[in-house]
């Protein structure tokens, strides 16, 4: 759990994401990612020198019949405040509205269900499990499928809810957390999605296998692209010649139509 640990500590200590006094509600999917979560908060809250609450909540989805029995025995192990909510999420999206691409109306309800739960629980925080290789997917996925750079942020204040969304995962690789869940022996469930490793992030991550044999420490050199917005260079930092008329800034101009404006000053090779 050292390795766990570290990466909560650095995305903590980058983000600002806990503080003394807070209540944090871990939402536990019953996955290898989320159970790490849900364990190494508890041992940060041993190690850290903030003080803050914690519980987690799992949403039983009412798609099949789950046996969390293993789970509650693992929280209980731990002092940690757990428990199974039943909601008719799955139902709604598969057999009511019958979405041919169910994930995002899914995803949107399962976050507002865990929202309102921990809101109702007294919580300021709710913690989600994804880790690095979630960041790196999401934003392929936005890129090919929306056409815009854009991924989750490792901190989301939620105004109309009053909580703030944090992922203390999100630097932690994804081939750790299968090993550290093997070697601790959690009790991760089988999922039971319907649509499990059928959808596009499912794709996305067979892109990414690619990546790796072309691209050296491939899923690093993309978490620093997403990470280091200083080091952006899109065309809304291209440095433009000032435009004055009469000694007024004019901002009529076509900054695509502008030659040798490249970033850092370079020429477009043209």
């Amino acid at each position: 759990m050292k390795q766990v640990l570290g990466c909560i500590r650095r995305a903590d200590e980058k983000y600002d994401m806990i503080h003394d006094g807070d209540k944090i509600c871990v939402g536990v999917s019953g996955g290898k990612d989320s159970l790490l979560l849900m364990y190494g908060l508890k041992l940060y809250q041993m190690f850290s020198k903030k003080k803050y609450d914690l519980c987690a909540v799992m949403l039983d989805l009412g798609l099949v019949e789950q046996d969390t029995g293993a789970i509650e025995a693992f929280a209980k192990a731990h002092d940690i405040d757990f428990e199974v909510r039943k909601t008719d999420i799955g139902d709604v999206v598969f057999n009511i509205r019958k979405d041919k691409s169910p994930c995002a109306m899914c995803a949107k309800m399962r976050r507002g269900a865990l929202n309102d739960i921990a809101v109702a629980k007294g919580c300021n925080l709710v913690a989600l499990g994804h880790n690095r290789e979630d960041v790196i997917e999401t934003f392929l996925l936005s890129l090919f499928f929306e056409a815009r750079l854009n991924t989750f942020a490792p901190v989301t204040y939620l105004g109309r809810k009053g909580v703030t969304v944090i992922r203390p995962l999100v630097f932690y690789p994804e081939k750790d957390a299968i090993n550290a869940a093997k070697r601790l022996e959690l009790p991760v469930l089988k999922p039971n999605c319907p649509v499990a490793g059928k959808t596009k992030r499912e794709d996305m991550r067979l892109l990414l296998q690619e990546f790796r044999h072309i691209v050296p420490d491939v899923e690093t050199k993309l978490m620093k692209a997403i990470a280091d917005t200083h080091k952006y260079g899109m065309w809304d930092r291209m440095k433009l010649p000032p435009r004055m008329t009469g000694g007024v800034f004019s901002g009529e101009c076509d900054p695509l139509a502008l030659r040798g404006t490249a970033a850092d000053g370079e020429d477009d090779g043209e």
